[in-house]
C-alpha cells in the first residue's frame, strides 16, 4: 500500500466513515498471477464466496414417479443465489455424483452475450434482457464462474458458450481462475442458417460462429471420445468402390513394386 492510500485510509477511519469498496484490492491484494484482466469493480474470489447470499430450495412439483432415489432437479430462481446454495450443499456432502464423489462433474452454460438487446418468446412475450455490457458484464459472469468452479468435482469439466463480443475477455478470466494448463479446447460452433448481419453497406465479414471454451478442474478429468458418422457426400467421394457380394464400400489401394 502506498503512502497516499495509507493516509486516505487513516483519515476516512478517523471521520468514522466506511472504507470504499473499490479500495479492497489495494488493501487486500490477490495472489500474484502471471497475468490477469484488471477492470473497475472486480471483486476478490474470497469476497464473492463469502458475501453471496444463499436461498433455500423449496420443492414445488415432482415430475413422474421417480421415488426418493431420484436426484435430478430443475431449479427456478436467481442463479447466483442458487449456486451459493449448491456450494453449501457440496460442503455438507449433499451434492454428489453417482459414485459418491462430491461436486458436479459436468457444467455447460450459455449466458447472455452482451448484445444490448431484449429478447421475446414465440408468442411475443418478454423472455429476458441482455443489456449488461462492458466491465459490468465481465464481473456479472465471473461471479457465477467463481461459484461454478467450487461446485466442480476434481475430475469435472466446464463448457462456456459465448460469441465474438466477450469470448476473448472471458478466456483471460478463465485462465486466471482455472489455470492456462487446464484449458482444453476452443470449440467453434458454426451456424448453419443464413444471417442478415452482412448486407449492402456492411463494414465487417459475416459473424457465422459461436465459441465454446472448455476447461477442466484438474488434469484428472473424465473424457469420452466422440465420433460422428461420415456424411453421404464424404462416403461417395472417398469410398467409390463396392465389394461384390457384400455391397460394402471401400478404397482400392494400388501397390507398386519397383525393380
Amino acid at each position: 500500500m502506498d503512502d497516499r492510500l495509507r493516509q486516505m485510509v487513516i483519515e476516512t477511519l478517523q471521520r468514522g466513515e466506511d472504507l470504499p469498496r473499490e479500495w479492497a484490492r489495494e488493501l487486500f491484494p490477490p495472489e500474484k498471477r502471471e497475468y490477469e484482466l484488471v477492470y473497475y469493480g472486480k471483486e476478490r474470489e474470497e469476497d464473492i464466496l463469502a458475501e453471496t447470499m444463499a436461498v433455500p430450495l423449496q420443492p414445488v412439483r415432482t415430475f413422474g414417479k421417480n421415488g426418493d432415489g431420484w436426484h435430478n432437479m430443475l431449479i427456478f430462481g436467481d442463479n447466483l443465489q442458487v449456486l451459493k446454495r449448491l456450494f453449501e450443499m457440496k460442503r455438507e456432502g449433499k451434492l454428489c455424483n453417482a459414485d459418491g464423489t462430491p461436486g458436479v462433474r459436468l457444467v455447460y452454460i450459455d449466458p447472455p452475450f452482451a448484445t444490448r438487446r431484449e429478447f421475446r418468446g414465440n408468442q411475443d412475450e418478454k423472455a429476458y434482457q441482455d443489456k449488461v455490457t462492458g466491465a459490468q458484464f465481465i464481473e456479472f459472469l465471473r461471479k457465477r464462474l467463481v461459484l461454478l468452479k467450487e461446485l466442480l468435482s476434481e475430475d469435472g469439466s466446464i463448457y462456456i458458450h459465448l460469441d465474438w463480443r466477450k469470448a476473448h475477455y472471458m478466456k483471460v478470466i478463465l485462465d486466471e481462475m482455472f489455470g492456462e494448463h487446464n484449458f482444453r479446447n476452443e470449440i467453434i460452433w458454426k451456424r448453419q442458417t443464413a444471417h442478415g448481419d452482412v448486407g449492402q453497406g456492411a463494414r465487417h465479414l459475416g459473424r457465422l460462429h459461436d465459441t465454446i471454451l472448455l476447461y477442466t478442474k484438474s488434469d484428472s478429468y473424465k473424457w469420452t471420445q466422440v465420433f460422428t458418422s461420415y456424411s453421404d457426400d464424404y462416403k461417395d467421394n472417398f469410398y467409390k468402390y463396392v465389394e461384390p457380394g457384400t455391397g460394402r464400400k471401400g478404397v482400392v489401394a494400388r501397390i507398386y513394386f519397383l525393380r
